[in-house]
């Protein structure tokens, strides 16, 4: 009986142990870094450069119209579809992109039915500095292997 509850001891520990390395794993794959350099974003940049907000007009499913962007404070961003259905992002950084300079941030909360997207940071859209020759709305999901960027159209009423 001894070696019997020895055995199922050592069988749970080794479960926990694997279980344990796998989620890890997982979550090291989700967590990869982007291929650009990415460096925080300065006061000055976000006092002079970067949008409080802007719109632009999404032309598929889900909820095509126009989608609102505001930026709620220095690490926050909200986006609006037409339902008025909201989506958060999170600031990861300043970057280059295409010749472009400007923010790249991740969801990271919204109804993931409605929105077609998860909340696990696989997708970054990419908001360029105010002022800058493409004025375009970029995004990337990374979790299905997107390591280039979409262009969504031209951002709109940008302030």
């Amino acid at each position: 009986m001894n070696k019997l509850i020895r055995i199922i001891a050592i069988a749970s520990v080794a479960g926990f142990i694997a279980l344990s390395w796998i989620n890890g794993a997982a979550a090291e794959e989700r967590d990869r870094p982007a291929p650009e350099r990415i460096v925080p974003l300065t006061k000055e940049q976000l006092l002079s450069k970067v949008p409080q907000f802007y719109s632009f007009d999404y032309n598929a499913n889900p909820q095509p119209g126009k989608r609102y962007w505001l930026r709620v404070n220095n690490t926050t961003w909200i986006e609006r579809y037409p339902d008025g259905l909201q989506s958060t992002f999170k600031v990861l950084g300043h970057t280059t992109v295409e010749n472009t300079e400007g923010t790249i941030v991740v969801k990271v909360s919204g109804d993931g039915n409605r929105t077609g997207t998860d909340n696990q940071g696989g997708l970054q859209a990419f908001i360029p500095d105010k002022g800058s020759e493409v004025m375009h709305h970029w995004y990337r999901n990374i979790d299905r292997g997107d390591t280039g960027w979409s262009d969504l159209g031209p951002m709109l009423d940008v302030g």
